[in-house]
């Protein structure tokens, strides 16, 4: 480990090769610290590894957090963007019903990308090497770690969220980030499925409704969208329950009763619905295993249309693909990612409190920030007014 760098990257992942990619392209030394064995280990699982990494509907109402915080990110650094950037790294890409993939369909070209396009200049990675503490040192900083220390003139802290501990999820960031004078909000599963009290669940696990699924929060409705919902032995998954998750999380978490609503069958109305049951019945509607628990309802349409039933819990943090919650934006500088708090200190990705829904939102946040705090960077060690 070298003694200096213009900048540390704490964190190997999306937003930390990112950045730190574009910092060594303008000549800046540059020094990534990754807890892992390897750069982007949660990256090569996104998107079943097909690494969705943008979407071409992007707007704020596809992210939960600070509105006004997010629509700034997203001005700097739209959808377009993010596929010229990539295109320039040599991924080419594909778009379908918006969502966009690398065009060979495999995370692993993304990593690669990012991680040559990191590995240049005076770059160094250091694998398996944990950020204890970063300290103010005179006019830069010293970053602590079992190696050793070293000093730098800026910081990027790109760690990750908590979310899933098998692909290197800890939270170790925002302990850095409580050293440095930020406000953690508390910290949720994200993306992920829900737990459901009733002894009926293990008799349709494996079964898969094309539904709308919704959530009632006290006497809240908040209606969902529709998809593939996947039932299992304790509960509802698939992406519709993973968009409503994080809402789940922090009801239950507050202390809020929260019920599940299934929509078996969106395209009908109950007049329509209530018509085709009297002529044909449930069984051209549902899957055979769900034809016995709601047969027995007197008004089978409403059922089919409202099925309810009270969420319990989460499938946790370790199951899930993001952390919900993390460092207050309103003490990071939406402009430059720089905090508010201590100057040459740069906030990145998941750590912070923002958090989108699937469909390639939490990766373009993550491009998104490098780019800005990358420019933010270049622009100060520059001299230049930001």
């Amino acid at each position: 480990m070298r003694e200096y760098s213009d900048a540390v990257v704490i964190g190997a992942g999306a937003s930390g090769l990112l950045c730190a990619g574009l910092l060594a392209a303008d000549g800046l030394s540059v020094t990534i610290l990754e807890k892992n064995n390897k750069v982007g280990k949660k990256l090569s699982a996104t998107g079943n590894g097909r690494c969705n990494f943008t979407n071409l509907k992007m707007d704020t109402s596809c992210y939960y957090g600070e509105n006004k915080w997010i629509q700034s990110v997203l001005s700097q650094f739209g959808a377009k963007k993010a596929i010229r950037l990539f295109e320039s790294l040599g991924v080419y890409a594909r778009e379908r019903d918006g969502y966009v993939y690398p065009y060979t369909n495999q995370a692993l070209t993304v990593i690669e990308a990012l991680q040559r396009f990191a590995n240049q200049g005076q770059t160094e990675i250091i694998l398996e090497c944990r950020a204890l503490a970063v300290e103010k040192e005179g006019n830069g900083f010293s970053v602590t770690t079992a190696a050793g220390k070293i000093s730098c003139q800026y910081v990027i802290i790109a760690s990750g969220g908590k979310a899933d501990a098998g692909l290197g999820g800890s939270g170790s960031g925002y302990k850095l980030a409580r050293s440095l004078g930020h406000h953690i909000h508390t910290v949720y599963p994200g993306l992920t499925g829900l737990v459901a009290s009733g002894n009926f669940w293990s008799r349709v696990a494996g079964t898969r409704i094309q539904g709308r699924f919704s959530l009632c929060v006290g006497n809240q409705l908040i209606e969902g969208e529709i998809g593939e919902i996947q039932i299992v032995k304790d509960g509802v998954s698939g992406i519709p329950v993973f968009q409503l998750s994080r809402i789940a999380a922090r009801a239950l978490a507050e202390g809020k009763p929260v019920e599940g609503m299934i929509d078996f069958i969106p395209p009908m109305d109950k007049k329509d619905l209530k018509e085709w049951l009297v002529r044909y019945g449930m069984e051209g509607l549902v899957p055979k295993k769900w034809i016995e628990i709601l047969r027995g309802n007197p008004e089978p349409e409403n059922c089919l249309k409202q099925f309810r039933f009270p969420v319990t819990d989460t499938f946790g943090i370790d199951r899930a693909q993001v952390s919900a919650g993390g460092v207050d934006t309103g003490e990071v500088e939406s402009e430059t990612m720089e905090s508010k708090r201590m100057p040459g200190v740069f906030f990145t990705g998941e750590v912070l409190d923002v958090d989108g829904k699937c469909g390639g939102y939490n990766l373009h946040f993550a491009w998104a920030c490098a780019s800005i705090a990358a420019e933010a960077v270049k622009k100060k060690k520059k001299g230049k007014e930001i």
